[in-house]
């Protein structure tokens, strides 16, 4: 199905679910463990014996793993691995005028990762983020997930998690999973930050519980914006949209392009699907460009000549797939995180990386401060009616 205008709201928008999910989090909040017991047999439908899993029973799950997932889970865990550490900040120290100054970073304490389950399981998402976790050398790390059927956890996941080395990995899903991490149960640590994606339901309790821990932002549903002309592919492109049109049936998906010939042979491939894929042509790219701004989306597919030019121009998404690159690759092997934001985040933050679990620590050691900047010091203190500020600091240096 195809739309050729966007619509005035994204539509996978949370506010509907809010109700819901602030019940399910109090109950949380008053039950502890016995509404966790509870919420996962009525919402899940399956009943578990514990929450916490055993070192035993993540051991016994990971060695049902088939080998060559295994292999591909280590190669991809290198490749995330090198990309993060680029990233990692120096500290940084100097001075001016009678003072030394400077930043040192400091890793979260204890922080909590969603990886959500349902059909099938997605491992790549403890690796997004754990591997920059560990990079940032969190010294604890939490996994909540959903069970599977037989009341554990997914193979892949348990060798990630074993991998990693986390503290606990938790069967616990949906809203109830956020609100156990955000304020503690029987079984669950309490963490200082909440990070993954999952569906709209987990995405209001992150909201939600956002004034007592950080989180990382609101990832998901998926989006995609592709912008395209003539050097692009049709039968690429139809893929792309479709790829991404897997993750669910309130994915977001746009093609943006000036090229009648590229539009008209998509069009036909998509045309049949129940799927709502939104089709704008755009008088050039750069039009495209403005409208990519605007919407700010999860995933951006710059799939234009001189595409490193162009992206100079974007100021708005959460992750840039250049040329002919697919943008499903960077959910597993690039390097960047499929962590991403969506619902316009973008416009005021990015993907997942090592900064989500550091924190800069600023300092500061005056000896020999320079006169007109301790004069200036006082007086500010002074007009702002802090005169106990002003005597403070005079004290020391005049």
């Amino acid at each position: 199905m195809i739309s050729y205008s966007l619509p005035n709201e994204r539509p996978n928008d949370f506010s509907r679910v809010i109700p819901v999910v602030r019940d399910i989090i109090e109950s949380v909040k008053a039950r502890g463990d016995n509404a966790l017991y509870q919420l996962t047999e009525k919402l899940d439908k399956v009943k578990i014996n514990n929450i916490k899993v055993s070192e035993e029973e993540l051991k016994t799950q990971a060695s049902k793993l088939d080998p060559k997932v295994k292999q591909a889970i280590d190669v991809a865990y290198e490749q995330l691995k090198a990309f993060h550490e680029m990233l990692v900040p120096p500290n940084i120290g100097g001075g001016y005028q009678g003072i030394s100054f400077g930043v040192v970073w400091r890793s979260i304490e204890k922080i909590g990762i969603y990886v959500p389950s349902g059909k099938y399981s997605y491992p790549s998402t403890l690796l997004m983020a754990g591997i920059p976790a560990k990079v940032a050398k969190v010294k604890e790390i939490y996994v909540a997930s959903p069970p599977n059927q037989e009341g554990s956890v997914n193979p892949a996941l348990a060798y990630v998690a074993i991998k990693l080395g986390v503290n606990d990995v938790y069967k616990v899903g949906g809203a109830q999973a956020i609100a156990a991490l955000a304020y503690g149960t029987e079984s669950v640590r309490k963490v200082y930050k909440i990070v993954g994606p999952g569906n709209v339901y987990v995405q209001a309790a992150k909201f939600l519980v956002s004034n007592v821990v950080g989180i990382d932002g609101i990832e998901g549903p998926t989006e995609l914006v592709i912008i395209a002309d003539e050097t692009a592919k049709p039968e690429h492109v139809v893929l792309d949209m479709k790829a991404q049109a897997e993750h669910g049936p309130d994915t977001y998906i746009v093609l943006l392009s000036n090229d009648d010939e590229l539009l008209k042979k998509v069009e036909e491939k998509i045309m049949d699907d129940k799927k709502i894929y939104y089709i704008i042509k755009t008088k050039n790219i750069d039009e495209a460009i403005e409208i990519a701004n605007k919407i700010a989306p999860e995933h951006l597919s710059l799939y234009v000549k001189d595409a490193y030019t162009l992206m100079d121009k974007i100021v708005n998404a959460g992750a840039i797939s250049l040329g002919n690159t697919p943008p499903a690759i960077i959910d597993y092997v690039a390097g960047p995180n499929h962590i991403l934001p969506t619902n316009g985040w973008a416009r005021i933050r990015g993907g997942v990386t090592v900064y989500d679990f550091i924190k800069p620590t600023m300092y500061a050691n005056v000896r020999d401060i320079n006169k007109q900047l301790l004069e200036a010091s006082i007086s500010l203190a002074n007009y702002e009616g802090f005169v106990i500020h002003g005597k403070s600091i005079g004290v020391r240096y005049e």
